[in-house]
């Protein structure tokens, strides 16, 4: 049986995950995946988080991981019957990202597994479009084009689309409170007390604190909404106010 070793960019969630569970007898039911940084689907029970009932499964058939940057991935671990998405064969031991909606099939089952509730600071808008379209915004209609970089420090509280982090297992503080939190790191970076690196890798709640809060590149469509346009107002070297989100509140540093 292969073992699995966790690549270096496998981290733990920083973004809502659910799938659903479409049996061939037409019930449903939900299985999380954002608890851990990696879920193992396969036909041996004792060794895989989310075990697959068929004689097509391999004993570990296919592995579901969580990168640093937010995205979902689907790899294949070399199984005898293959994993499928969307109806197509997937390539063994190649990451595979995963969209919201995704059908993921294994061997012969009949079981599939759909992508649902798939929540990050860097994702995609739900419902927006992307390309040309997608980068026309509010204020006379003006095409934004281009990508710019950015680096966050993220601070989640008891309202936020997933209120629990790599610092903290659940999260009880008020937006008011988050604020206030946001507001005293802003001074300390005004002050030049600390650099932003450093205090996002101590401070923020995106698992993007591995790399100081560097998110890496992005364009227009790629981020939700307020974080996007903020991001965009900004001159490189600048350091935003805060900025709310379905995440949280940001404090966002524009890099490029």
């Amino acid at each position: 049986m292969p073992t699995f070793h966790a690549p270096d960019w496998v981290s733990q969630p920083c973004r809502t995950a659910t799938l659903e569970v479409q049996e061939p007898d037409g019930s449903t039911h939900t299985q999380p995946v954002d608890k851990q940084a990696y879920y193992l689907f396969g036909r041996d029970a004792s060794a895989c988080d989310v075990p697959l009932d068929h004689p097509s499964a391999s004993r570990c058939h296919a592995v579901l991981c969580h990168h640093t940057d937010g995205r979902l991935f689907i790899i294949d671990l070399g199984s005898t019957h293959g994993t499928f998405l969307d109806g197509a064969a997937l390539p063994p031991n190649k990451p595979t990202v995963l969209k919201n909606g995704a059908a993921i099939r294994f061997g012969a089952l009949d079981t599939a597994f759909v992508m649902r509730d798939v929540e990050s600071a860097a994702e995609k808008r739900r419902g927006e479009p992307s390309g040309e379209t997608a980068a026309k915004r509010s204020g006379g209609g003006a095409e934004r084009s281009g990508t710019v970089r950015a680096s966050h420090l993220l601070v989640k509280h008891r309202d936020s689309r997933r209120p629990s982090s790599w610092k903290e297992k659940v999260i009880t503080r008020s937006k008011e409170e988050a604020l206030e939190m946001i507001q005293a790191f802003r001074a300390r970076l005004e002050a030049g007390e600390v650099e932003f690196g450093a205090l996002a890798a101590a401070e923020s709640h995106c698992s993007s604190a591995r790399k100081g809060g560097d998110l890496g590149e992005f364009g227009p469509g790629q981020m939700q909404r307020a974080f996007e346009d903020a991001t965009y107002a900004l001159a490189v070297g600048e350091l935003s106010q805060p900025v709310f989100s379905d995440s949280g509140v940001h404090l966002i540093l524009r890099t490029g």
